[in-house]
């Protein structure tokens, strides 16, 4: 009998292996699902800007607490509460709450008759985006194993980077698609301007992603060591107190980064329209290339970067990669201010996102080294909002700048660039100081890591 019973019991073991890599594969594609499916709602709002504009009768300082204030400011704010439920209950529910308001939000931006309306369902596509980072962080080493943590997040880093440029594309081919099928919609649907059926129309799968969300499964080893590890949690105070000149300078600078490239991702297709003459497709088109383009020049630079400086810079190399990045990426800004074509802002927006690629797809699994397990969500939390606070001034300067600039014939461009640059510059000076701080940080939490590195 025991001899029948391990003839039995030898094949088990692998085949528990496959299932369990094959429902982490499904739960990581979900997450990046449910990532695009975030980055084309926002990217609809930034692309139909202009024509929003025009039919409601928006300042660009409007259209600027629109993306600033309305989405990215209150994601901020939620971020914090939806981290702390995170870290306490379960976050596939979560987070499938979080996907069905924002496509709710998403339908009334399409259904708004003012300014007020409008800004009332932007609110709402911040507070259901917000849950996002800190869910997905906390959740991806709960559906993977640890030796492939790395990589699951460096996969699904590049995949939300990716989706954005994805998001603008799709978003711009889809209001290019709407006009040429409205004979086909209902009467009623026929009757509405073009920019209002794109909003219906990418709110219409949240209901899916988000039943694909509750059906994600954890990771059995990896779900054991939480609940064996969930008795002794440290104190986030104390964690606060002891590493918060790492928080303070890891997370402004990457505020700092968040509202420079804010200034492009948000006015660049605007500035391609109204200054360029480019049609929403074209301007779709033109950034979701240079995003994608960017994107993957950006990995290539940044594995040689840290090929590069590993053996001397150690366990801030990821810093030191995202400080050059932003140098140049400031540099590409200031570039900006003379450019005669969309083609060229385009370009120049490529450059942007390729130098800041280059670091940033290590960042969730530097968030994740400088924090303990069991206080995870929560410091990703904060540093979503203090990232996600700073970068909701982004648009509201630049529509207010280009305001005041009206005298000037490029006013809205020289106020993208110029915010842009200033910011890069601002980040690079504050990520170098964050090397330190950041290393003392990562060799007390986890010396193990210190050890590999060496």
């Amino acid at each position: 009998m025991d001899s029948h019973a391990l003839n039995f019991a030898a094949p088990a073991q692998p085949a528990t292996s496959r299932a369990s890599s094959l429902l982490a594969c499904y739960g990581l594609l979900v997450l990046v699902t449910a990532a695009i499916f975030s980055a084309l709602d926002r990217q609809i709002l930034v692309l139909l800007a202009e024509p929003m504009r025009q039919s409601l009768g928006l300042s660009d300082t409007k259209l600027g607490l629109l993306q600033g204030v309305g989405i990215t400011l209150f994601s901020g704010v939620a971020a914090v509460p939806l981290g702390w439920l995170a870290d306490r209950y379960g976050r596939r529910v979560l987070l499938a709450a979080c996907v069905l308001v924002w496509a709710a939000a998403t339908a009334a931006c399409g259904l708004a008759q003012d300014f007020s309306a409008l800004f009332a369902a932007a609110i709402g596509l911040g507070l259901g985006e917000a849950g996002l980072a800190p869910i997905v962080y906390g959740l991806i080493p709960e559906i993977v194993s640890e030796r492939r943590r790395v990589l699951a997040n460096g996969v699904y880093t590049l995949a939300v980077i990716l989706g954005s440029g994805l998001g603008i594309a799709l978003s711009g081919a889809l209001v290019q698609a709407l006009d040429s099928t409205r004979p086909l919609l209902p009467p009623t649907l026929q009757l509405m301007e073009s920019w209002r059926l794109a909003f219906l129309a990418v709110a219409l799968p949240g209901p899916l992603v988000a039943l694909a969300v509750l059906l994600i499964r954890l990771h059995p080893q990896r779900s054991g060591a939480e609940a064996q590890t969930s008795g002794a949690r440290p104190a986030l105070s104390a964690y606060c107190r002891d590493h918060g000149r790492t928080m303070v300078c890891v997370f402004g600078g990457s505020g700092l980064l968040a509202l420079a490239i804010a200034a492009s991702a948000n006015w660049a297709p605007v500035v391609a329209a109204r200054e360029f003459g480019a049609t929403a497709a074209e301007a779709g088109q033109g950034i979701g290339m240079a995003y994608l383009l960017g994107t993957a020049a950006g990995a290539v630079l940044g594995a040689a970067g840290v090929n590069l400086l590993r053996r001397r810079v150690g366990l801030a190399t990821p810093i030191r990669v995202i400080t050059i990045g932003s140098v140049l990426a400031a540099l590409a800004s200031l570039l900006m201010l003379a450019v005669h074509s969309a083609a060229g802002l385009y370009l120049l927006f490529g450059m942007q996102v390729a130098a800041l690629i280059a670091g940033s797809v290590l960042v969730p699994t530097l968030l994740q080294d400088m924090t303990p397990a069991a206080l995870r969500s929560r410091l990703i939390a904060i540093g979503t909002g203090v990232t996600v606070g700073l970068s909701a001034l982004s648009p509201v300067l630049v529509g207010a700048l280009s305001d005041l600039l009206q005298a000037s014939a490029q006013g809205l461009l020289t106020a993208m660039a110029g915010v842009g640059a200033a910011a890069f510059a601002l980040a690079a000076g504050v990520m170098q100081i964050a090397e330190t701080p950041f290393v003392q940080t990562v060799e007390e939490i986890h010396p193990g890591l210190a050890l590999r590195e060496a």
